[in-house]
């Protein structure tokens, strides 16, 4: 599509057409005169109208017409008696001047209406070539800034020209009442062609009839009700002359970009209202399990505190009150941490910190602070000395260990083993937390995960339930690990399995005392 050429060139381009024609029956015209004593009359005018035809299909009608002209005078002097001379003695040889001349016509007719569809083809093959490029790039592309990217760099390339793509609220002033006497609208005849153009939903400017002496084009983005933003085309030089072709193809590729704008602009627009649904849904499940999961331990620490300050209490009962605060308080500690735990999942903002640990120390750590919840649950480790080091964050893995062992101890009745197992599987490691309580109902395989969501076969077990915010605290951070983490179908319990991959930092970074070892 991108064409530089100027007049100079056209008017050379013709007139190599009329010096070839030309040629071609001068050719002819020697060819004939030294045939002339082995050939009839008829013979040469077959000739004479054989280089007509040639002419008027590789040439346009002017040079057709011109080789007609020519065909009939070459064919009048040297070849009809008297010679040398254009004087016709028979009026039947006014038939055959005419027949070459209607031939010549009719030809050049032929052949130009021919060539004008086949251009108009080319054109159009060029045409969905760039509008097919341009859209599958903006299908790839996902965010607004990238696609207005996109679309200028395409129809820049396609018509060899500056191209600019303006949204909404981009190319205007704060209130959107005028363009900026800066960049591309440093001309006020470009701001008249942009005001006119958004207005009116028309093209404007160069190359078009409308503000005709703005150097740029305006190309309005027209979406399904309205007009979301512009082009602008500027040409590389002052002379460059804008054909029609090359505006349709510019309003075509427009027309397409403001289509996929509007989706996009669309999408994100769909996309925040879910997210604010979704903040709005875990606000009021917030405030709903602050209600309930922090009553109870607080209403528990309350009673407790006021029947110590009555002070005619034993020493036993004084010490029972005294562990139901600190059981309470402690109860109520993990609720909050598990609630921030979930605000930095939800955020995006869980940083993790990779070091190659092993494994053993994280599932040690976390026994050792839910010593007391497991105090009814015989526990069984099974980590073989041959398990490699892990790259995880130690603190993290920690709480996800933390979470599988309260969940398990909380779902499952007193006197009931808890296994934890580990194995290397290919490039991960795969952990397995199990217990022999009633099990997750089938069906709830993957809800189990969801925010505040409580199985409900554990309610036989543990009325009280928990917060339910575990199991997704579990999920984005083995996530944020490169790792899952899922249900594994087991006849009797629950088992919940997770995988760490062994991608991680250098293995010179790890500390030196786990090098020596």
């Amino acid at each position: 599509m991108k064409r530089a050429r100027g007049s100079h060139w056209w008017r050379r381009s013709r007139l190599n057409e009329y010096a070839s024609s030309v040629g071609i029956i001068a050719l002819t015209t020697v060819l004939a005169l030294l045939l002339r004593p082995h050939l009839q009359i008829t013979d040469v005018a077959m000739l004479f109208l054989l280089a007509v035809v040639v002419v008027a299909y590789r040439h346009r009608r002017g040079p057709a017409l011109l080789a007609s002209l020519l065909s009939i005078a070459a064919f009048d002097f040297g070849f009809i008696p008297p010679y040398n001379a254009f004087q016709v003695n028979d009026a039947a040889y006014f038939l055959t001047f005419g027949v070459m001349l209607a031939v010549a016509l009719t030809m050049s007719q032929l052949t130009a209406r021919i060539g004008e569809q086949a251009e108009d083809a080319g054109e159009r093959e060029r045409r969905t070539a760039a509008l097919y490029a341009l859209s599958r790039e903006l299908n790839a592309d996902g965010s607004l800034q990238a696609q207005t990217t996109t679309a200028a760099r395409h129809i820049s390339a396609d018509v060899g020209g500056e191209a600019l793509v303006f949204l909404d609220g981009w190319g205007k002033d704060s209130q959107g009442q005028a363009w900026p006497s800066e960049g591309v609208f440093g001309s006020l005849a470009v701001r008249v062609a942009a005001t006119w153009a958004y207005e009116h939903g028309e093209s404007a400017g160069w190359g078009t009839s409308h503000c005709a002496e703005s150097e740029t084009l305006v190309v309005p983005l027209r979406a399904a009700s309205r007009t979301i933003g512009m082009v602008t085309v500027r040409p590389e030089s002052a002379d460059r002359a804008l054909s029609e072709t090359e505006r349709r193809t510019i309003e075509a590729l427009a027309d397409l970009a403001a289509a996929a704008f509007e989706r996009t602009a669309l999408a994100e627009r769909h996309e925040r209202a879910r997210v604010e649904v979704e903040s709005e849904r875990l606000r009021t499940a917030l405030l709903s399990s602050l209600s309930h999961d922090l009553r109870t331990p607080l209403g528990s620490i309350e009673g407790a505190a006021s029947s110590l300050l009555q002070g005619d209490l034993p020493a036993e009962a004084q010490r029972e009150m005294a562990e139901t605060i600190l059981e309470e308080s402690r109860r109520m500690t993990r609720l909050v941490t598990n609630l921030l735990d979930m605000v930095r999942v939800e955020s995006g903002s869980l940083a993790v910190q990779k070091a190659w640990q092993p494994l053993e120390e994280a599932l040690g750590v976390a026994l050792l602070r839910v010593e007391e919840r497991l105090a009814t649950h015989p526990i069984d480790t099974r980590l073989p000395a041959t398990l490699p080091l892990v790259p995880i964050d130690e603190l993290l893995i920690e709480q996800v260990f933390i979470n599988l062992l309260e969940n398990a101890a909380k779902h499952t009745p007193a006197g009931t083993p808890i296994t934890v197992t580990a194995w290397q599987d290919h490039n991960a490691v795969v952990v397995e937390v199990a217990d022999r309580g009633p099990g997750v109902p089938a069906g709830e395989e993957e809800a189990v995960f969801r925010k505040f969501q409580r199985s409900s076969g554990a309610d036989r077990v543990s009325p009280a339930g928990g917060s339910g915010l575990g199991l997704t605290i579990c999920r984005g951070i083995i996530g944020a690990h490169g790792g899952r983490i899922w249900l594994e179908p087991t006849e009797v319990g629950a088992t919940f399995r997770f995988s760490l991959p062994l991608d991680g930092p250098r293995m010179d970074a790890m500390p030196a005392e786990l090098q020596e070892s």
